[in-house]
């Protein structure tokens, strides 16, 4: 499992999201090895994860620059790790028992590379955003930017058995090792966002399979927006990779500022203050 710890704070009540997200990977079976990634946090925090990798064998923390962008510490954090599969598993998000040992089951029989991934609780039980559903192209950047509703993602039957989707988060996302390294990791060009989606794209690209598996679940703690800046940068990086079409490629031209419109004046209607 690798989490990368970011500017980590303690939540409203005073608790360390972090901590009960590290307690609840290391109850899980099937992690044989947790991955801590440090990434520019307060040196307080930092202490408190050396001394949580003192006292486990199966702990490892890894300190990366601040200037890294979060795909990058992501990126240096499966360098590190040993295991046949890795685990992606954000900071705020607490695993339910069993979840893991869903997720790598549902892979079995995936076409390489396969990516699962999980369902995202909030803390009242209600469903996040955690899966896209339908074909993604340069111009699902306008969805994403709006908020417009997706295609349903409609279940199987059998309880074991996972949906094949567009793209699942990378806040809870299993993936092998070998099918990580052929898709080079995550961009790490991606500043904050939307560099799981890329990933998902470029392994349906090599004809992959990408997964979700609702009976994984994981409870998120925090689900932080990112700045409007970074929304942007990751929504148009995406759109110039995907771009294949005369017109998508013509649209990846504009992308930077006919998203960045998009988004402020969605601020706008909500009633938040321009940047």
């Amino acid at each position: 499992a690798i989490v990368v710890a970011h500017k980590v704070r303690a939540d409203a009540s005073g608790r360390a999201p972090l901590e009960l997200c590290l307690r609840s990977a290391l109850a899980e079976d099937w992690i044989d090895e947790l991955v801590i990634v440090d990434h520019d946090n307060a040196e307080e925090i930092s202490s408190t994860l050396r001394a949580f990798e003192a006292d486990r064998r199966d702990v490892r923390v890894v300190k990366t620059h601040p200037d890294l962008s979060l795909a990058a510490a992501a990126n240096v954090g499966a360098s590190e790790a040993r295991g046949r599969w890795l685990l992606f598993l954000n900071a705020d998000v607490v695993l339910q028992r069993g979840a893991v040992a869903k997720l790598a089951a549902a892979g079995g029989e995936a076409h390489q590379p396969w990516i699962v991934g999980g369902r995202l609780l909030d803390l009242e039980g209600r469903d996040r955003r955690a899966v896209r559903g339908g074909s993604l192209n340069a111009f699902s950047a306008i969805a994403l930017a709006v908020g417009w509703p997706q295609p349903a993602v409609r279940a199987k039957r059998r309880d074991d058995a996972a949906t094949r989707v567009s793209a699942v988060s990378g806040a809870l996302m299993l993936m092998p090792r070998g099918d990580f390294d052929l898709l080079e990791g995550f961009d790490e060009q991606f500043d904050t966002d939307f560099a799981d989606l890329d990933l998902c794209r470029r392994a349906a690209r090599a004809g992959g399979s990408v997964l979700f598996q609702p009976d994984a679940s994981g409870v998120q703690f925090e689900f932080a927006q990112s700045r409007r800046s970074r929304k942007v940068q990751g929504l148009a990086r995406f759109v110039a990779k995907s771009a294949e079409t005369p017109i998508e490629r013509a649209f990846a031209r504009v992308a930077k500022p006919a998203l960045a419109t998009l988004l402020a004046l969605k601020d706008l209607v909500a009633g938040r203050p321009p940047a």
